[in-house]
């Protein structure tokens, strides 16, 4: 406790004790502790200690890279605090290929590659590199790497003297023109701390890779899951799949160009097989989603984006239509994998990224016909506007990429927006007697306040019906923005919310400099858009607003100290969008766990509401008021202790600035 490396917060020695206790006993913990309350460096420190005595590393997992250089910097002060053995405690930052890999970061075309493509495109390149010594074949990186051992061990040293994040050490490599993912193998087995995104831990191909690299087993590691209230839904879309008409019409592109074969023996070539699909999504797409009859005619008028489709439809109506067996449509399947492989090798001798569509086909049509139903959903799904359906078979079971959580020494699972801590245990299928710990905020209830309105609500029913709502949350946003010098965010609960108010004229009516994030944006875009907020107050009197999402890469992972942002207004509940795929989800919890409605909806719905708020304190020192403009904001009291209602907005909060 002496050694930790900065004062005490409130329950941080509490945080500290509960850890120990888990390592000690080999068991999990999953608990919750408010946004600024120091998490990571409780984390990190209590499981290094208990790693350097008993032989363990340690993998900390995070879901941004932003949150990875938080850990790297937490890292470096307790090594700074602990001099006697800081020679003992090396960090490790890895990343996916497309940023590690300095051949695919100058690359368009390779940046795009997926793990897999990147990993083959690696191989065949680090091949050539060994087979002809001529300067203009294989990758002059990983060359560079083999024939310059000694500018390898000097990064090396600097790396174990500096603990550089993840971007400061591919950068010093770049420069020296060295494979920074070689030189991180040979780190990676001195290091005590491996800083991860998820799927170096939840993929099983990468995982494998990872403990290859390591030389530990399971057994022998202490897992962190930083911000695991992510966790569940990450491992439903990684355990998820689909098909698309994009991608249909990309394999008919690839069978143009490199060839038309036949397909499982029975005369049809690979482009009728791609028509046909083709066609069977679009019927499934008008007869679920748009009710449309055989006849033409639509059986109801609709606004749904996606609906659900008999588990066996896409089979039978393959079957049906070519007149095969199933036996025949797998050896179709089959055809199609062996048939991508060649392409794929084809393009690898060209020196293009390994790619071909008609591969991902054969793998997703394998998928689709030998997952457990208990377990998934089958959509047809058209959220653009009838330019790209897909079929889609959609995981409700993360537990499923959850497993081989079990088979580490101990896991600590963490986020300051966990609660209900029972839905995260039992989504993940940890055992009931898990522990499950929320410590309150550390700082001090007076320095933030929560106030709502009572006469608007984004709810869909009630704006269709008086238009007059959407006009008076305009004018609530305009009033609060335009009232004060303070940095002032505005969290809508969706993209598509955020355009319509944009539409009816809400940047005309801010009067101060205003800055948007924009879907799609890049990192280094939206960093630069955030960066220019923040200074706005010091280089501005006026301050500045911005409006983003809740939910999104702001409303999670960022900080706004003190001035930074002292006003939060919060437009709506953003309750999760009743479409098929939530219903199916719903339902999947009620019958599983019998709280459906509280595991589906409430849930992700209080996390997003707290995250957003969350972003106001993040010191004892810090003071902010956050406004929800929608009349349910009571319904989530039990997480929002604090929220009350105003009578007058504009005079509350000037009140609590003031």
């Amino acid at each position: 406790m002496a050694l930790f490396p900065y004062p005490f917060r409130k329950n941080q020695q509490a945080i500290l004790a509960t850890i120990k206790k888990t390592l000690h006993d080999g068991n999990h913990l999953i608990f919750e502790s408010g946004t600024g309350s120091g998490k990571t460096v409780c984390a990190l420190f209590s499981t290094l200690e208990y790693a350097l005595k008993n032989n363990k590393k340690i993998i900390y997992t995070t879901r941004t890279n932003a949150q990875q250089r938080q850990v790297i910097v937490e890292l470096r002060q307790i090594r700074n605090t602990i001099k006697p053995t800081e020679n003992q405690i090396l960090g490790i930052g890895l990343q996916g290929r497309g940023n590690m890999c300095l051949l695919a970061r100058n690359n368009p075309e390779f940046f795009k590659g997926t793990s897999e493509e990147l990993s083959r495109l690696c191989s065949h390149e680090k091949k050539k590199t060994l087979v002809k010594k001529a300067k203009d074949q294989g990758c002059k990186y990983f060359r560079n790497y083999k024939d310059k051992p000694e500018k390898v061990k000097k990064i090396i040293e600097w790396v174990t003297k500096n603990l550089p994040t993840t971007e400061e050490f591919i950068e010093k490599c770049e420069k020296q023109h060295l494979c920074p993912y070689e030189i991180n193998k040979i780190l990676l087995k001195e290091a005590n701390v491996v800083v991860v995104p998820f799927i170096y831990v939840f993929d099983p191909m990468i995982r494998n890779m990872l403990l290859d690299w390591l030389g530990f087993a399971e057994k022998d590691l202490v897992l962190i899951v930083d911000e695991a209230h992510n966790l569940p839904d990450y491992l439903r879309e990684l355990y998820s799949s689909e098909l698309s008409m994009w991608m249909l019409k990309n394999c008919l592109i690839e069978a143009d160009k490199h060839g038309d074969p036949a397909l499982g023996g029975i005369g049809v070539c690979v482009s009728e097989f791609l028509k046909l699909l083709t066609e069977i999504i679009s019927d499934m797409r008008d007869t679920y989603i748009y009710g449309v009859l055989e006849n033409g005619l639509r059986r109801e008028i609709t606004h749904k984006s996606d609906a659900f489709i008999p588990s066996h439809e896409l089979e039978t109506e393959i079957l049906s239509r070519f007149k095969i067996t199933s036996k025949k449509l797998g050896d179709i399947i089959a055809d199609l994998i062996a048939y991508g492989e060649k392409i794929q090798e084809y393009r690898q001798k060209e020196g293009k990224l390994p790619r071909s569509y008609l591969h991902k086909l054969g793998v997703f049509l394998e998928f689709w016909t030998n997952i457990e139903m208990d377990q998934y959903v089958k959509l047809i799904v058209d959220d653009t506007e009838g330019r790209n359906p897909r079929i889609e078979a959609y995981c409700l079971d993360p537990s499923l990429g959850a497993k081989v959580i079990k088979g580490f020494h101990s896991s600590i699972h963490m986020s300051g927006t966990l609660e209900p801590l029972e839905e995260y245990r039992d989504s993940l299928g940890f055992a009931l007697d898990t522990e499950l710990v929320a410590y309150p905020s550390p700082f001090p209830k007076n320095n933030r306040r929560v106030l709502y309105a009572t006469d608007v609500t984004t709810r869909y029913e009630e704006i269709k019906q008086d238009a007059s709502i959407v006009n008076r949350i305009r004018q609530y946003i305009t009033l609060i923005c335009n009232d004060s010098s303070h940095n002032t965010m505005v969290f809508f609960p969706s993209f598509d919310t955020l355009s319509l108010f944009l539409r009816k004229g809400l940047r005309k009516n801010i009067n101060r400099c205003l800055y948007v994030e924009e879907q799609g944006m890049s990192q280094g875009d939206l960093m630069n858009v955030v960066s220019s907020f923040k200074q706005s107050k010091t280089c501005d009197n006026d301050g500045a607003a911005l409006f983003s999402v809740m939910g999104g890469r702001i409303s999670e992972g960022m900080d706004f100290p003190a001035k930074e942002l002292e006003i939060a207004v919060i437009v709506g509940i953003p309750y999760p969008k009743p479409t098929a795929r939530q219903r199916g989800l719903q339902n999947y919890y009620e019958y599983k766990f019998g709280k459906g409605w509280d595991y589906t909806v409430m849930a992700p719905t209080a996390r997003k509401l707290v995250q957003s708020i969350g972003r106001l304190i993040r010191d004892e020192t810090d003071r902010g008021v956050a406004i929800i403009l929608d009349r349910r904001a009571p319904r989530f009291k039990k997480y929002i202790p604090d929220i009350s209602e105003s009578k007058n907005l504009l005079q509350d909060i000037r009140r609590f600035i003031k």
